[in-house]
């Protein structure tokens, strides 16, 4: 096949060389283009998850408006700052001691503040440990123990045991309980 003959194809057949050119030049463009679609296929679907994302945290937002949720978290942030015990505050930590054995009616025999181990890594809050030691009945007990778990500052027992009172002073009924506890707080 010579120019001349090609020359002759191309005039009389000119549609059918126009389609052959075209199919030749789109399938190069599908070959080298074929990355691009996978690429495009996976940017699709992450703005798909995204979307999702948006989608679940809208029906998720009880109808409140972006404005009113962030008052929200920050009047939970406050919420939670006020209820944080200060490790260096020594003397207004053991005073929500003595402020619920005065209301309780328990007779503190010890408390003490222990060292506070911050471990490496820990975050912005830390656990501040108390080693406490109280006598009472065992209404005052158990009311001194509710008014611990479920006030102003977040806590967790470490270890609680509880012992008949001991002492020719003491009256019978009277418990003797030691508990190691930690307030959450902050260094």
């Amino acid at each position: 096949m010579t120019g001349s003959d090609l020359i002759v194809l191309l005039k009389k057949q000119p549609v059918g060389v126009a389609c052959g050119v075209i199919s030749v030049l789109c399938g190069v463009t599908l070959y080298l283009g074929s990355d691009s679609i996978e690429v495009a296929k996976a940017k699709a679907e992450e703005v798909q998850k995204q979307n999702q994302v948006m989608l679940t945290n809208v029906r998720n937002s009880a109808g409140l408006s972006l404005a009113q949720q962030t008052a929200a978290m920050q009047q939970a942030a406050k919420q939670l700052e006020s209820r944080l015990v200060k490790a260096n505050q020594l003397a207004t930590n053991l005073q929500y001691f003595y402020r619920l054995e005065s209301d309780t009616g328990v007779k503190l025999t010890d408390v003490r503040q222990n060292q506070v181990g911050r471990a490496a890594g820990a975050g912005l809050y830390i656990g501040i440990p108390y080693s406490v030691t109280f006598q009472g009945s065992f209404k005052q007990v158990m009311e001194f123990l509710q008014r611990l778990e479920g006030g102003k500052h977040f806590s967790k027992y470490s270890t609680v045991s509880f012992n008949k009172a001991a002492g020719a002073e003491t009256s019978a009924g009277l418990l003797s309980v030691s508990l190691n506890i930690e307030l959450l707080g902050t260094p």
